[in-house]
């Protein structure tokens, strides 16, 4: 059975250059091969068959082509950073900062349909926690399934949803959240909070049952002061 995969990273970057978004484009793209199998990845057009003749990613690899025609758009338009690759099908990479207060404010939005395979929650976990560990400071981390999140599943409207799982940065306890299926306590040279994991298995942001566990942690967290507004992203 195939899911819809939404994974949203929250960051801060400060002097962030037109080649730091190449190499986060080439970085996620491998993120996502790791997740759902590997794909070449295309720069977006006016048509599909435009956008398919622009490959920019293949093999883990930059057309260099390609990639001095996508440097010169974003010269274009900096230090206004709003574009996507996708890989000619359903999944698709978007960095921006043009949403948020500060130009040094960033969104990384990662969407993707798999398979959902044995093991598919463990493989998630491990590369979220590798990304924390290895690559970048991150303010939130947002994983939902089945359009949880778009599909107005999450109770507070103006807040963070929980859905499958959910990194802030502010340490919580079991105590605190006995309801949630895993916390993962994040200490390291560039993050320090907690990773909130719904459910055992892979959440189903269409199941009743998988919705009403999430909702439960999304009041919990807004009882204790501990689910962020959208405006405290960044905070």
């Amino acid at each position: 059975m195939k899911i819809s995969l939404d994974i949203e990273i929250y960051l801060n970057k400060k002097n962030y250059s037109i080649p730091d978004v190449v190499n986060d484009y080439l970085f996620f793209s491998k993120f996502i091969n790791e997740i759902a199998g590997q794909s070449s990845w295309y720069l977006t057009g006016s048509s599909k068959k435009e956008a398919l003749e622009k490959k920019f990613i293949e093999n883990d690899n930059i057309n260099k082509d390609i990639e001095h025609k996508f440097v010169d758009k974003l010269t274009k338009s900096s230090p206004i950073y709003g574009s996507a690759i996708w890989n000619g099908d359903k999944n698709r990479i978007q960095i921006s900062n043009y949403l948020a207060r500060s130009f040094d404010n960033y969104d990384v939005s990662l969407s993707m349909k798999l398979e959902n395979k044995q093991n598919l929650q463990y493989k998630i976990k491990k590369l979220i926690l590798n990304l924390m560990e290895n690559y970048i400071k991150v303010g939130k981390i947002l994983i939902h399934t089945n359009k949880y999140h778009l599909n107005e599943k999450n109770v507070f409207p103006d807040r963070l949803p929980v859905g499958w799982m959910l990194y802030l940065n502010k340490k919580i306890t079991q105590q605190q959240l006995p309801m949630a299926a895993e916390l993962v306590d994040i200490e390291n040279e560039k993050n320090s909070g907690t990773l909130i994991i719904s459910t055992e298995h892979v959440f189903d942001g269409s199941n009743k049952d998988d919705i009403k566990k999430a909702n439960e942690i999304e009041i919990q967290l807004t009882a204790l002061g501990l689910l962020p507004l959208y405006t405290e992203i960044y905070s």
